[in-house]
């Protein structure tokens, strides 16, 4: 299977990065050559960490309290490009699924409240924008790039695992969500979401 290259963060650098979606036990090549994805991090079939966090602007935020529905746990900071490029996929994407059991916890990590506090003045979102200012949760989703998304089935099992900004607007990507509302088990190999189109100004 192949999949592509899509521009990730890791600390305050842009780096490339492979743009995966995947279960554990899941290894892909690039069509650039050699390169082969690690696992995710987190165990599929096994609970994932909880999620207890301030939120920008709606009060404290758990995982736990979304039992019963699908969710969206995406990884960012606001100095990331790819990040900041996402972002709209992201609310187009919440905007596709008001009234379904759908949620996106988008966790900023590492940035104080007011620096978060004034980007999200300027774009504001539809979905809880949660403060992981201490990195714990970060440490915990073993997470090493942004953006970084996990999409969970309803249970709050790991279903999908993506690194690099996913283009959210695309039918693979919606096509992967819909059968977990639907309440269907995740696919024993999970498809490959397209990286974000390039817009002017973005990293290669």
């Amino acid at each position: 299977m192949l999949t592509h290259r899509a521009p990730a963060c890791r600390g305050s650098v842009a780096l490339p990065s492979v743009l995966a979606s995947l279960l554990l036990h899941l290894s892909l090549a690039t069509d650039a050559g050699a390169q082969t994805l690690p696992d995710s991090p987190l165990p599929r079939g096994e609970p994932t960490p909880p999620v207890a966090l301030e939120s920008l602007d709606h009060g404290p935020q758990t995982l736990a309290a979304l039992q019963g529905r699908v969710v969206l746990v995406h990884f960012f900071a606001t100095w990331c490009e790819p990040c900041r490029e996402e972002m709209a996929a992201l609310t187009r994407l919440a905007g596709r699924m008001t009234d379904r059991p759908f949620d996106i916890l988008a966790v900023d990590v590492g940035e104080p409240f007011t620096r978060i506090r004034r980007f999200f003045a300027a774009d504001p979102v539809p979905f809880p924008i949660l403060i992981d200012e201490d990195r714990a949760t970060k440490k915990a989703w073993k997470v090493e790039f942004f953006p970084t998304s996990y999409l969970l089935a309803a249970d709050h099992r790991l279903a999908l695992y993506a690194v690099g900004p996913v283009d959210w607007d695309s039918p693979a990507a919606l096509e992967a969500i819909e059968p977990l509302l639907s309440g269907i088990e995740a696919p024993e190999r999970a498809p490959v979401l397209p990286p974000l189109p390039e817009t002017p100004g973005s990293k290669p």
